[in-house]
């Protein structure tokens, strides 16, 4: 008797009587013969061929979604560098001139909206606002292809850049 065959009849006798151990163990491998005896069979090449083609295509969109997915999050991450080093910049350029150290009033930090009186924080948290805005409808699909989407974004950017440098 075999290692599986043993095991079977183990696994039989926890479940049922000696007599109705056995029974089951003969209709199970009685049902084993019977299928190796008539295998299934096997699909056509037209078929095999089919299946991997549908794979192929699918795998493939997937890879340009996830390469979609790959630029937003590295065009996102420039942003918020970009944005850092501009902040650092003007920071910077405060600090060097004559009375260069901006102080806050106390007014501008109990204020709801620190943008009002800071016209460049002002559109600089519009184009932040707005950048936000493309990429989160890039990611629901609701801004047209991906690609031109992406390029878009690209030129807006190249934009912003130009436009921050200017001062």
């Amino acid at each position: 008797m075999s290692n599986k065959e043993e095991n079977l009849k183990e696994l039989l006798s926890k479940f049922y009587k000696e007599a109705e151990a056995q029974k089951a163990e003969e209709d199970i491998l009685r049902g084993e013969q019977i299928l190796s005896e008539n295998p299934a069979p096997q699909p056509g090449a037209a078929v095999i061929s089919n299946i991997k083609l549908r794979v192929s295509s699918e795998l493939a969109m997937r890879n340009r979604r996830d390469v979609g997915f790959y630029i937003r999050v590295g065009l996102t991450a420039a942003a918020a560098v970009l944005i850092g080093f501009g902040l650092f910049v003007i920071e910077s350029q405060q600090e060097k001139q004559p009375g260069g150290s901006r102080v806050v009033s106390e007014a501008a930090w109990e204020a709801e909206d620190f943008t009002v009186d800071d016209p460049q924080m002002a559109i600089l948290a519009a184009d932040v606002e707005a950048v936000a805005d493309e990429v989160l409808a890039m990611q629901l699909g609701e801004n047209g292809s991906e690609a031109t989407s992406v390029e878009e974004l690209e030129i807006e950017w190249l934009e912003i850049d130009s436009d921050f440098w200017k001062g």
